[in-house]
């Protein structure tokens, strides 16, 4: 059950009271990007539903001491990331739904199996070239510095919000004539099955948290430089071949979610025993 506004502010200055003496002046980060910070802890910790309303500046900005432009630049700051809505004339929200829910340590490799059926997925190309002196990525596909590669970069965009940035590297002696155009669903991994007949097999990924120092993708996710991200490389195997196929790297905004369900391999085990024992109990009860 959604709250009144009173209520969140109430909430908000008993938060801000362990939290205000923090904001400093004399800091090297600006005011307002450490009100910035304060106020999405605030969102985090505390039990608020999307689509209520959020406090307004001015009681942000009594609550913690600060002026209201400072006040307003934190809230921007918020939105700008997706945390929070702005409606004209009725005030500020709390974002109505996460820009994005995925799965990717799940059994669906490809980011278009991740989400319900009724989400709205679309790709936008940015980029494809062919280059040659990559020694990094050279050496994750296990190729020569002189092997050229087949690079390629797509935004990933869930219900019209972007959200991904990926970039792909494949041997470019395999697929020259993999265009925008021959691309299945925007999918990566169904084309190469679907119009190459390549079987994926299997995916190594990483996942970690960095700053976001790339302008050119900053841009692209509408996010500001030094905004958290999570950075996802990988490599991708096909069946009938020991060498990766595809170096990939993407880079991924906040306000993603990241579930999965983890369950033991070997139903024999003592735990998996127990589980089942249980639910014979309670079919009998």
């Amino acid at each position: 059950m959604a709250r009144d506004g009173s209520d969140i502010e109430t909430a908000l200055n008993q938060y801000a009271t362990s939290e205000r003496s923090l904001l400093s002046a004399d800091s090297s980060i600006p005011l307002y990007y450490q009100l910035y910070r304060f106020l999405k802890r605030f969102i985090e910790r505390t039990d608020l539903q999307q689509g209520e309303r959020f406090p307004a500046e001015e009681a942000i900005a009594a609550t913690f001491g600060v002026s209201r432009p400072t006040a307003n630049r934190a809230v921007q700051e918020l939105v700008t990331r997706g945390w929070l809505t702005r409606e004209r004339g009725r005030g500020t929200f709390l974002q109505n739904e996460q820009l994005g829910s995925l799965a990717l340590l799940s059994e669906n490799l490809s980011l278009t199996e991740q989400f319900p059926p009724n989400t709205v997925l679309r790709t936008s190309f940015v980029e494809r070239r062919i280059v040659s002196q990559l020694p990094e990525v050279a050496a994750q596909l296990g190729v020569s510095e002189e092997t050229p590669i087949l690079y390629f970069r797509r935004l990933r965009f869930v219900d019209e919000l972007p959200v991904m940035v990926c970039d792909s590297f494949l041997p470019a002696d395999q697929f020259r004539d993999l265009t925008e155009e021959r691309f299945v669903r925007g999918s990566l991994y169904a084309t190469l099955e679907e119009q190459f007949g390549y079987t994926i097999e299997r995916s190594m990924r990483r996942i970690s948290a960095q700053e976001l120092l790339d302008q050119v993708v900053a841009d692209l996710l509408g996010v500001p430089v030094f905004s958290p991200v999570l950075v996802l490389t990988g490599l991708t195997f096909v069946c009938g071949s020991e060498a990766p196929l595809e170096y990939m790297s993407s880079t991924v905004r906040e306000c993603i979610s990241f579930a999965n369900t983890v369950r033991r391999a070997d139903s024999k085990r003592p735990a998996a025993e127990a589980c089942e024992k249980g639910k014979g109990r309670k079919a009998r009860d």
